[in-house]
């Protein structure tokens, strides 16, 4: 795969192709949203290239693009008002009087969508540490090498983050068991929300829509926002401003020619 010391640029690219799958796998246990996940693999696979002289060892190559990955959805990631605060789970648990429902923290782990949505409401180091460890079976050392820690703060980030997730099965907020309670969930609603605005839909995920938004207590102020600011962008519109076809043209063709140039889309 090397020529004079550096990556053969075809066989390297056919390499990173067949990577590409087993990325997108990790990224969707690592990611909730499955084009944020995605994007993360392809972001990966031209970074990887962009940095193809930097592999030592091309043996190496799926251990490196699984770094660059678990360390890209970590930098991506943005905290959201929904987000478990480490500070006062671990001042729950130090906290001799603290405990749960054991039957009913394990009857939710048990239903896919309540065991994904306290998953999600850990912050991202805490929740890629458990996902990698307890579900993907990595060991800590090989958490500690993708995630540039030491082996202890691993340790205790995986400590953390299981604490964390025990606390936010136990919990009883009132609008997440309602948003649970509705027959679509609420992160799938609102990824159909623009194709239903656009009347792409099939009918039966336009119904599954609908009734979502019918008995939702968090959705419908956001779909009505979507509707607003539709409307609003409207009145940007200005016929007058078109791209000509001649300047589409040469827009294309220098596109195509950066391409060519690079070896690589």
């Amino acid at each position: 795969m090397q020529v004079d010391g550096k990556p053969d640029g075809n066989e390297f690219a056919a390499a990173l192709a067949a990577e590409l799958p087993r990325l997108v796998h990790l990224a969707t246990r690592l990611v909730r949203d499955a084009d944020q996940a995605e994007d993360c693999a392809q972001e990966t696979i031209v970074g990887a290239w962009r940095r193809r002289d930097q592999l030592r060892d091309p043996a190496s190559l799926g251990a490196w693009l699984r770094r660059s990955l678990v360390n890209r959805v970590i930098d991506r990631s943005r905290a959201h008002h929904d987000e478990l605060d480490i500070d006062a789970v671990e001042a729950d648990w130090q906290d001799d009087r603290y405990s749960v429902a054991p039957e009913l923290v394990l009857e939710r782990a048990e239903l896919r969508d309540e065991l994904e949505d306290a998953l999600a409401r850990l912050p991202t180091i805490y929740r890629v540490t458990v996902v990698l460890h307890d579900v993907l079976g990595w060991t800590a050392a090989e958490i500690a090498r993708a995630m540039s820690t030491g082996l202890p703060a691993t340790k205790q980030r995986l400590r953390r983050g299981r604490m964390q997730l025990v606390s936010a099965l136990a919990e009883d907020d009132e609008r997440r068991q309602a948003s649970l309670a509705q027959p679509l969930r609420c992160w799938r609603a609102r990824r159909h929300v623009s194709a239903y605005l656009d009347g792409e839909l099939d009918e039966a995920t336009r119904s599954a829509v609908e009734r979502h938004l019918e008995a939702c207590p968090t959705c419908p102020p956001l779909y009505a926002s979507l509707v607003g600011v539709r409307a609003t962008l409207g009145g940007l519109r200005d016929p007058d401003t078109v791209v000509e076809d001649a300047m589409a043209t040469r827009i294309h063709d220098h596109l195509d020619d950066q391409v060519g140039r690079r070896g690589w889309p």
